[in-house]
């Protein structure tokens, strides 16, 4: 964002960093580590918690999204802004339900409470980035959702050792 200029109060999405040349590598190479690392906190997940089978399958979906987003620009030709938007909408609609999922999977006590609030946490703050997107606030409204998510990978992290 500092390279390109782009603010967290400005119009356009993230996604514009992968069409900048300040930017494009960047933002292409954080997303694929991004999904690696995914992939890899969910096997983690599953290996030390007890989660559904539907956790995996959210978070595999969620990936699968993440990685179009990142080999397809946004300003591509032909349908790559529809592909690049709905990857996107698919990986941010995978989040709060994999962190759904992965509550459901707890057993009952402090650790399930303390996940249902976490995935609540992201819920509400999708909720407030749809607001803040309506409003031309794109940056904003992408980066609270994953504030929160990252918040519940540290806590399950933590939790799980």
């Amino acid at each position: 964002m500092y390279r390109t200029g782009l603010g967290f109060f400005d119009d356009e999405p993230l996604s514009y960093l992968g069409t900048d040349p300040r930017s494009r590598s960047l933002f292409r190479g954080g997303l694929l580590c991004a999904a690696v690392l995914l992939a890899g906190f969910s096997w983690f997940a599953k290996e030390r918690c007890s989660t559904p089978r539907s956790f995996l399958a959210a978070s595999l979906i969620g990936l699968g999204g993440q990685v179009v987003a990142a080999v397809v620009p946004i300003s591509g030709t032909g349908a790559a802004y529809a592909v690049h938007t709905t990857a996107g909408l698919v990986l941010g609609i995978s989040l709060p339900v994999l962190m759904w999922r992965f509550a459901a999977g707890q057993p009952p006590g402090r650790g399930r409470q303390e996940s249902y609030g976490l995935f609540w946490l992201e819920a509400a703050a999708c909720a407030v980035g749809v607001e803040l997107s309506r409003s031309m606030r794109a940056p904003i409204a992408e980066v609270l959702p994953a504030c929160a998510f990252h918040l519940w990978i540290a806590v399950v992290t933590v939790r799980s050792r």
